[in-house]
């Protein structure tokens, strides 16, 4: 593109000797068309026309206005170049002396046709084995070395004239780019483009644009910087660069930049800052085509919510909804797409948002190279908790890879649940550990394939909408044939709660699990099933005599402190607590009257073995 415009703005210079040399010889414009066409052929091989009007001044500068401007590279059918109307003032008397200084230099409607450079066929890795996947890896590698080599020994950007332009005014410019291979035609309007002082020495350059990209949702690009272009290392820097885009999202995008490119060797270090609604953030930013990594991040954000980046526009936006519907978790995991990432990025985010979940300070460091995606931290604040987590992906064969260890102190046991589900039934603290593992296709065979332990710890939970207190009272009353009077809170407070979870097969085993009330010692094991919410515990409760204090119809006698109270709790996550758990009545009674039948015998046995040796 840079080469494009320069060429542009060498053909047009052209004019302005060709009018010059011409001036002794009675200013004849057709001459001047005809040699300044001859001078474009000789020094590049493409071919000018000019169909418009053709008008000279001579003082107190060299000017040229023409109009219906035309050119066309070797070997196409139409014009590359089209320009409605230009004027171009040059200073006479350098000009006379072989030094071309423009004074000014304004092109009106200009058409620049482009065609995309044909890419290098994607390869799709979907389908290789293990072992193509690593001849693959080692065919990227050796690719990206030579490439760069061979960047790096191309020749700097090549103009047959020192370029200065004191200033550069395009309107309604138009880039088309036409893809062969899809056969369909970009297009990008350069509104407006202002520049002064333009030069290739490295001096600054003042430069202000607009540019628009046409669509449905139609995008606007403005800039106003400086920038600086250095002919002999083809490189260009710019600094205290303002761009603001609209139209991308339905927030506009602020960013200042400042920072150098590499052009032959297609590398970039920027330094900026963005704004997105309510997002800011700042960073350093490296992308180099034939390095590794070729994206090297360091950013720090005070907000991140993937919500600010919906699309603008009722059309983009209804296609940005589509392409996040909901799915049934069996489709194919995008292996092929991992494999070609090769970034390295360090991010610091006061607040991230990802659907249900918010992070505080969330820090992360992350290493994605062929498919292996490593997060060397992450750790923050969720729900009050302390996270602290490390985990990899590995995509680069066939059969993905997950492990992840890490832990959780301190979750706010009713902030998570709210974000989920929007309610409260349960309050308290929550400290997790974990170390896990798994393998599989897609998101379902991950979550199935989970194994590893998981150890629960709980602080003052409240269960809400369930009294386990009641309900074994209740069971109490029946076996006392009594009644309870007194009104029980609709509310269970837990001393204690712990678990020992493993994973395995899509099911998280509850092995063992305690919990710990005021007056009842709850022991026992379940499981939950992972991708379908359906839990199912069994418990067993041992009662107080101090159970009475909460009812008189709930005394506990020896023999009932004796007994195993079960305590079956099924149902799913997302129904009311109050539904879920139950006592085994009848199992009680059925012991009780086992035990009291039992205690008879022995006591009449008793009184039978001491009459029997009673010699009195």
């Amino acid at each position: 593109m840079a080469r494009k415009l320069v060429f542009i703005v060498i053909s047009l210079l052209v004019l302005a000797m060709a009018a010059a040399l011409l001036i002794p010889r009675l200013v004849d414009k057709q001459k001047v068309i005809d040699l300044a066409a001859d001078i474009v052929r000789e020094e590049t091989g493409a071919n000018l026309t000019l169909g418009g009007d053709l008008n000279l001044s001579l003082f107190p500068t060299v000017g040229v206005d023409f109009t219906d401007a035309a050119i066309t590279l070797p070997g196409n059918s139409e014009p590359d170049v089209e320009i409605e109307s230009a004027r171009i003032g040059v200073r006479l008397m350098p000009l006379l002396g072989g030094d071309v200084k423009v004074t000014a230099l304004e092109v009106q409607g200009l058409t620049l046709r482009t065609q995309a450079a044909e890419e290098a066929p994607r390869v799709d890795t979907s389908n290789f084995t293990d072992a193509q996947l690593d001849t693959f890896y080692q065919q990227q590698r050796e690719a990206r070395l030579a490439a760069g080599e061979a960047a790096g020994a191309e020749a700097a950007l090549a103009v047959p004239l020192a370029l200065e332009v004191s200033s550069l005014k395009v309107a309604n410019a138009k880039l088309e780019s036409y893809d062969p291979s899809s056969g369909d035609t970009g297009v990008i309007v350069l509104k407006t483009l202002e520049a002064a002082d333009l030069n290739l020495t490295g001096e600054t350059i003042p430069v202000a644009a607009v540019v628009e990209i046409p669509g449905e949702a139609p995008i606007d690009v403005s800039l106003e910087g400086g920038l600086r272009i250095d002919q002999d290392s083809d490189a260009l820097d710019f600094t205290g660069l303002d761009i603001i885009v609209r139209g991308a999202t339905a927030e506009h995008i602020a960013v200042n930049a400042s920072g150098s490119v590499d052009i032959a060797r297609q590398s970039a270090d920027v330094k900026l800052s963005l704004a997105l609604g309510e997002t800011k953030g700042d960073g350093n930013l490296r992308y180099a085509s034939f390095e590794s990594p070729q994206i090297d991040a360091d950013l720090k954000l005070n907000l991140l919510n993937p919500a600010l980046l919906a699309l603008a526009g009722p059309e983009a936006a209804q296609s940005n909804t589509s392409s996040t519907a909901p799915t049934s978790g069996d489709e194919p995991l995008p292996l092929d797409a991992l494999r070609g990432i090769d970034t390295r990025a360090s991010l610091e985010i006061e607040q991230a948002i990802f659907g249900d979940y918010t992070i505080e300070q969330l820090a992360v460091k992350l290493r994605a190279l062929e498919g292996v995606v490593t997060v060397s931290q992450i750790s923050g604040l969720l729900y009050d908790g302390e996270l602290d987590a490390t985990a990899t992906f590995d995509a680069k064969h066939n059969v993905a890879i997950l492990n992840t260890a890490g832990g959780v102190s301190g979750l706010n046991i009713a902030a998570a649940l709210t974000a989920l589900e929007g309610d409260q039934e349960v309050s308290g603290r929550a400290n997790l550990d974990w170390q896990l593992a798994s393998r599989g296709g897609t998101a379902n065979q991950l979550t199935q394939a989970l194994s590893g332990p998981i150890t629960l710890s709980t602080d003052a939970v409240e269960l809400r909408g369930v009294s386990v207190e009641k309900l074994l009272c209740q069971a109490v009353a029946i076996t006392n044939q009594e009644r309870l009077t007194n009104p029980f809170p609709d509310t269970t407070q837990f001393d204690t709660l712990s678990a020992d979870v493993q994973m395995q097969d899509g099911q998280a085993n509850l092995q063992p699990l305690v919990a710990q009330l005021p007056e009842i010692g709850l022991t026992g094991n379940g499981n939950l099933d992972i991708l379908g919410g359906v839990f199912k515990v069994n418990l067993k409760a041992r009662l107080s005599p101090e159970l009475e204090k909460l009812d008189p119809a709930c005394r506990v006698s020896k023999r009932l402190t004796a007994i195993e109270w079960p305590v079956r709790c099924r149902g799913a996550l997302t129904e009311a607590p109050s539904s879920w758990c139950s006592v085994d009545t009848e199992s009680i009674i059925r012991d009780l009257t086992i035990n009291e039948g039992r205690r008879k015998i022995e006591k009449e046995a008793g009184k039978l073995f001491n009459k029997f040796f009673d010699k009195d």
